[in-house]
């Protein structure tokens, strides 16, 4: 019985059913390309311009961000180059400022809901709260889709180098058998051919049927190799496309990090939850700042008064200092302030510089792909100027 499960084993389909490497949530993105896997170059090419397109708007943004840092910088050497009479003048109204900010904090804080760090983090940004959760929102979703997609992915991959190995040692195992057979059946009409000769019994009808039995398993033996070669091929051709995909899930993973990565460090959170939580504990201390009226009546006062001489003066963006009043006055709170902006600065140049290297490689391939295919340049072009993008 052993034996005849063995022989079964070898001509039976190795049972690795498609739900083993199925994925149930890959954006339309993995859905477009997997449907299309046919590595035309016309698909090539719509693959490259959709990198050029991405990699493109995502400099746009990032370049303004840079410019909007940049431009803090430059207000600070504004500030800095400033007259002794200006620079006393705003000092003396950061300090009020400071100084009331100090009392309101120590009321709030009674309970040490959050820092005065993140309370004024909170209230320099609360208009653009909305926009910005949406964003972390959109981030940390696509992040949770791109690891389960590559996750699966790596699943199919290893599926099928699994299934091929099993492809190989049955192609082994059938090599053996036809070898072994073979062998065993010419042994045994070898000695029936001799016992024919020795007692002149006519057992020709018993050779040919051993034969005839000797070449269908042969015929079947060849069959069977075959069709595993071509489940080898499909098998190879599978694990390539999860191999490509996953090159291609993991641009967008970088980017999506990264992005996430430098908001992160701009908001001083690890997630939206957390920046979540601030906002919900600002906005519990507002309330209680109403008590405070007379106060924030003066706190206002002086941060419209700082924020008037300071674009008297030429700075760009004068409202934020009334939240950074502390490094107006003292020089080591300007040197944190500038580190800060250097770090994001470096941040967004190496974002930058990884999308722009996207850029040119999908530029450089579309190019070779032309040179190839020069029909399809004019489907490239139309394409690309849609985005005003130019490819030679």
């Amino acid at each position: 019985m052993g034996l005849l499960d063995t022989v079964k084993n070898i001509f039976t389909k190795t049972e690795i059913t498609e739900e083993s490497f199925e994925y149930e949530s890959i954006d339309s993105f993995l859905t477009g390309e997997a449907e299309n896997e046919n590595r035309t170059p016309a698909n090539e090419v719509a693959f490259k311009c959709d990198q050029i397109v991405d990699a493109t708007y995502q400099m746009e943004d990032l370049r303004v961000e840079y410019e909007m840092v940049t431009s803090y910088f430059t207000d600070i050497q504004t500030i800095e180059e400033l007259p002794q009479d200006v620079r006393k003048e705003i000092t003396d109204i950061a300090k009020k400022i400071a100084l009331l900010e100090n009392e309101t904090s120590e009321f709030l804080h009674s309970d040490d809901r959050i820092s005065d760090e993140n309370f004024r983090m909170i209230q320099g940004m609360e208009k653009e709260l909305t926009d910005i959760f949406k964003q972390l929102k959109d981030l940390e979703d696509m992040d949770l889709k791109i690891k389960r997609d590559l996750k699966h992915l790596e699943a199919e991959k290893n599926t099928q180098e699994y299934l091929q190995e099993s492809i190989e040692e049955r192609q082994a195992k059938l090599r053996m058998f036809l070898m072994g057979f073979g062998s065993a059946a010419t042994v045994l009409v070898l000695i029936l051919a001799v016992v024919a000769i020795l007692t002149d019994t006519n057992l020709m009808v018993l050779i040919l049927l051993i034969l005839l039995v000797i070449a269908g398993m042969a015929a079947l033996t060849v069959i069977t190799y075959r069709k595993l070669s071509y489940e080898f091929k499909m098998s190879e051709a599978k694990e390539n496309r999860a191999i490509n995909l996953m090159n291609k899930v993991k641009i967008k993973c970088v980017n999506n990090t990264s992005t996430l990565d430098y908001l992160y460090g701009k908001y001083n959170v690890k997630s939206l939850r957390e920046l979540e939580y601030l906002h919900d504990q600002y906005l519990i201390m507002v309330d209680e700042v109403r008590k405070f009226q007379k106060t924030t009546g003066d706190l206002r006062e002086f941060s419209e008064a700082l924020s008037k001489l300071l674009f008297a003066h030429g700075i760009k963006d004068p409202d934020i200092w009334s939240k950074q009043s502390l490094a107006l006055i003292d020089d080591r709170e300007m040197v944190e302030v500038k580190h800060s902006l250097n770090v994001r600065r470096q941040k967004l140049r190496e974002q930058i510089a990884y999308n722009e290297e996207l850029r040119l490689s999908g530029l450089k391939d579309i190019q070779e792909i032309l040179k190839q295919n020069p029909d399809l340049r004019n489907q490239v072009k139309s394409e690309l100027e849609v985005y005003h993008i130019n490819v030679q």
